[in-house]
């Protein structure tokens, strides 16, 4: 009776044993078809930017050094914050890109060349634009208020680019910043600028009506000429009092157009002196 008892104790003890390794050991009470479905769940779950970005770490910090094969198939990409640029984005289909931060960052080369490139939202603290160039279906573009200079060929050939909005007191516009936007027709040139490079606004024939800034003071050649017309109105302000220009930077070739100026206004006196080609001068 007495070894039964015992025996019986052990079988206990036993099943207590094995029950509590089960309980502790997660892995010993799973299947193999278990293991094979978490695989499965893994492979298909992270549908997020982590897995579109190849990040190296630098001496100056996590880079940003390309896109996976799977980042490269992706219309819409949200560049991740903390990362340094090295890269663009020309070899992707990407059509709408947005940062995850609106801390400023030197955004490089990032998105210079973009073919497919429809919308970008840049960083709400952004100081210094990035080429945004031969970007062929680019459409808008905001330009964030702590920009103060659109700088040498910044859009040049962007000839989808119809709208600009600049929200803060940019001062120069670079040379040919503009160039060969076929399709612009709508930008707001704040009073802020003093200064409009060599043809940064040459050959956007679609254009129309020009308002000048108030502050202007140099403008460079060609800065507003096309061969065949496209700018049919000038406007300028009762305060300009340009102190350096060239006098082919309105002219419209064959085509003729008119300049708005007050009377008796710096532009009034110096007309002459500044616009020149198949221009009609009217008073505001």
């Amino acid at each position: 009776m007495k070894n039964k008892i015992i025996s019986a104790v052990l079988v206990l003890a036993m099943a207590m044993g094995v029950a509590s390794c089960s309980k502790t050991d997660g892995k010993s009470n799973r299947s193999n078809g278990d293991r094979d479905r978490d695989r499965d769940t893994e492979d298909v779950a992270p549908e997020s930017d982590d897995g579109y970005f190849i990040i190296e770490d630098k001496k100056d910090g996590p880079t940003l050094e390309g896109l996976t094969d799977k980042g490269k198939k992706q219309e819409t990409l949200v560049i991740p914050a903390g990362v340094l640029i090295g890269c663009t984005l020309k070899d992707s289909i990407v059509k709408h890109v947005s940062f995850e931060s609106d801390d400023d960052i030197d955004l490089d080369y990032l998105l210079s060349g973009i073919d497919t490139l429809e919308t970008v939202e840049l960083p709400a603290n952004l100081t210094v634009l990035p080429p945004i160039d031969c970007c062929h279906n680019l459409k808008e573009i905001t330009i964030p208020k702590g920009v103060t200079e659109i700088p040498f060929n910044t859009f040049f050939a962007d000839d989808a680019l119809v709208t600009v909005t600049i929200e803060g007191d940019v001062t120069v516009i670079g040379d040919n910043a503009f160039m060969q936007c076929y399709a612009l027709e709508n930008i707001n040139i704040p009073d802020s600028v003093t200064e409009i490079g060599p043809q940064a606004f040459s050959k956007c024939t679609s254009l129309g009506t020009v308002t000048l800034p108030k502050g202007l003071k140099v403008i460079g050649r060609n800065a507003f000429s096309n061969n065949d017309g496209g700018i049919d109105t000038v406007i300028v302000p009762e305060e300009m009092e340009l102190e350096d220009w060239v006098k082919h930077s309105f002219d419209q070739g064959k085509a003729e157009y008119t300049v708005i100026v007050v009377e008796g206004s710096w532009a009034d006196i110096h007309f002459d002196e500044v616009f020149d080609g198949h221009v009609i001068k009217k008073y505001a």
